[in-house]
């Protein structure tokens, strides 16, 4: 896939912004608050219907404004140039529309337009609470599986009006177990298969991770990665879902919410063994991070038989120079890259002599140059 073209209109500080990409490495420079995030969150909107940094649509619009708009040409890996329309009204909401015809599920898009996002934000995932790892692995079950993203949200609506029924008992000192025993069978209807393909999806992706790991250093470090479900997976997972949450029934309803399923698990990173939450040096989950999003990439590629494009927001600031170095040269062979930076100091750019490379410079929500 390449992203060939992309128009911004009242997005964020972008009053009309047009771009034309290659499709090898783009780099996106300027200074700080220049609107070089809002244009890899504007191809986040083409491609995953929402900003990567799952803000608000409303807050997306140009302050004073109630509406935006980004237009885009997208090439697939079979050669078919798809035009792509988001547009956001206060009062209307968000459109979506695909060679002009409006798709009304996000999950009718999600994995046509796959990308891989790396920003600062994704330096919480090896070192910070369960839910960043949850949407890690959320996000690239969903670009891959339509069945996995529609289960996700028949889920999260079971959770959702359990919890309800859990809290209005709480506070009202009645229980309506009828209806709690409705939603709880939802819940593990489809909960067990969610738990099910987080458990496979773990399995087959550790391989592709380990050898992405070993792209990135040369040291005799061996990463792991493991499932962890607030639940045992052992014989038959609807009983077993079932069974905890019966032991939990006096507590769930005392704090008055739902207190097992997938929304309670976690995925446990390892360097040899060790919880590297626990272990690691500040270095070692930064390299342990971009593997992850380097498997990702080659993950959804097999997966769906076409290309991700990556996106690296800010990243450099984050890593050291023989760090960013090495993530750059690894991922700009890899298909078409976005890389915003203040400068072009933060890494060797020899790395990318040998790519299709193009710069792109922003400021104050303009682009002000772009040259080859």
């Amino acid at each position: 896939m390449r992203i060939k073209r992309v128009q911004l209109t009242n997005f964020r500080n972008h009053n009309e912004s047009s771009l034309e990409f290659s499709e090898g490495v783009n780099f996106i420079t300027g200074a700080n608050a220049q609107g070089k995030t809002s244009i890899l969150e504007a191809l986040s909107y083409v491609c995953l219907t929402r900003s990567f940094l799952q803000q608000s649509d409303s807050s997306v619009a140009r302050l004073g404004g109630d509406n935006f708009a980004v237009d885009a040409a997208i090439e697939t890996d079979k050669n078919v140039v798809n035009k792509v329309r988001v547009a956001y009204e206060t009062g209307t909401g968000r459109k979506y529309l695909l060679d002009s015809n409006e798709v009304r599920r996000s999950s009718d898009v999600i994995g046509l337009f796959p990308i891989v996002v790396l920003s600062p934000g994704d330096f919480a995932l090896t070192g910070g609470a369960p839910s960043e790892r949850r949407v890690f692995i959320d996000i690239v079950l969903s670009q891959v599986s339509r069945s996995y993203l529609e289960e996700l949200t028949e889920y999260r609506r079971a959770l959702k009006q359990r919890n309800k029924i859990l809290l209005d008992g709480k506070l009202n000192n009645y229980l309506d177990g009828d209806l709690l025993s409705a939603w709880t069978d939802a819940l593990i209807s489809h909960g067990k298969k969610i738990v099910a393909r987080r458990n496979s999806f773990v399995d087959e992706f550790s391989g592709i991770f380990s050898a992405a790991y070993r792209s990135l250093i040369e040291s005799g470090e061996s990463p792991s990665l493991k499932y962890e479900p607030s639940f045992a997976l052992e014989g038959d997972v609807d009983a077993a879902f079932r069974n905890t949450l019966t032991g939990l029934s006096k507590i769930e309803r005392a704090r008055g919410s739902t207190l097992a399923g997938p929304h309670r698990d976690d995925i446990g990173f390892f360097l040899n063994d060790m919880p590297i939450k626990e272990f690691a040096s500040q270095g070692q989950h930064k390299t342990f991070l971009v593997a992850l999003k380097v498997a990702e990439f080659h993950y959804i590629k097999h997966k769906l038989g076409e290309t991700p494009a990556m996106l690296l927001d800010d990243v450099m600031t984050e890593l050291d120079f023989t760090r960013a170095t090495k993530t750059i040269r690894t991922v700009a062979g890899l298909g078409q890259v976005f890389i915003t930076a203040t400068d072009m100091l933060s890494f060797d750019e020899r790395m990318v002599d040998m790519q299709d490379v193009k710069y792109h410079s922003v400021k104050d929500g303009s682009v002000v140059y772009e040259h080859a």
